[in-house]
């Protein structure tokens, strides 16, 4: 026979032991809770913010001047190139730039068209009238002789960026069709322009046109090639270097570009530019010499 003193002692025994593993076990899901609790805390409440790189404002480019006159040397075409206005410019903006080239080799180096000057020659109101039915086109190369007076149109921008590329690779820029004021911001950042234009740098009414390989060519014979180096906005004028005299100019701005318009707004330049100049040195004064006072005799 079971003794049942012993029996509830065990079951008080059992029931303590079940109490006390309830109460641990407790115990350590409350210690996981909390260290879990605590670690989501952290990221949730203090997440560690990423360094974020500051750029840097990069500086713009420099105010363009309001007026600036380039040291570049004028040339003159004569007596050399009576027709060659294009290319002695051309020879002006690589010296200019120290990349010298004469313009004679340029002379030589300039693709021609080859197509001969056909003229005819009639009488009209007891007049004689000389007028060209066939010839070149400057589109294409020199149209004439840039060595005979009177032989020789011209020859446009296609075919001098060409030779500015051959003598100079990759330098050429074209800012053919560009507007006028490009062309002085180009001038501002110190590179000069080569530009066309006609003889007087102003508009024109002489126009003739003759059949030539490309088709119709209607041209002036005032057609006319110059080098800008300078401007003056607030007096609205511009400095010019003229193939022609072979002297520095200065002329209104606003005539300036109408002719420059009906020849083509045609224009080139070089991605290098004219150093800057630099300022003239100190002189010296050494103590103690009389080099700098006025002697009585």
């Amino acid at each position: 026979m079971k003794d049942p003193l012993k029996s509830r002692n065990k079951h008080k025994k059992m029931r303590a032991s079940a109490i006390v593993s309830g109460i641990v076990g407790v115990i350590a899901v409350g210690i996981v809770v909390s260290v879990f609790s605590q670690q989501l805390h952290g990221l949730v409440t203090s997440p560690k913010s990423p360094k974020v790189a500051v750029k840097k404002k990069k500086a713009g480019p420099k105010p363009l001047p309001q007026q600036i006159l380039l040291s570049v040397t004028p040339q003159s075409q004569s007596p050399q190139l009576p027709n060659g206005a294009e290319v002695t410019t051309l020879s002006m903006l690589l010296s200019a730039v120290r990349h010298p080239v004469s313009k004679m080799v340029l002379a030589k180096k300039l693709t021609v068209d080859p197509t001969k000057e056909v003229i005819k020659h009639y009488t009209t109101g007891g007049k004689s009238v000389y007028q060209i039915t066939k010839w070149g086109d400057p589109n294409m190369g020199y149209v004439g002789s840039m060595y005979t007076a009177g032989k020789g149109y011209g020859v446009y921008h296609g075919p001098l960026l060409a030779l500015l590329n051959k003598v100079w690779p990759k330098h050429g820029v074209d800012l053919t069709h560009h507007s006028f004021s490009s062309i002085l911001a180009a001038v501002g950042r110190r590179r000069p322009v080569e530009i066309w234009t006609t003889l007087n740098f102003q508009s024109t009414n002489f126009w003739i046109s003759w059949s030539s390989p490309a088709g119709k060519f209607v041209g002036t014979p005032e057609e006319n090639a110059a080098l800008i180096v300078g401007y003056n906005k607030p007096k609205g004028l511009v400095y010019l270097d003229n193939p022609g005299s072979g002297t520095l100019q200065k002329v209104p701005l606003t005539p300036l570009e109408q002719s420059w318009k009906q020849l083509g707004s045609q224009a080139i330049s070089v991605n290098a530019t004219v150093p800057v100049p630099k300022p003239p040195a100190k002189s010296k004064h050494v103590k103690g010499t009389s080099a700098s006072k006025s002697h009585k005799a």
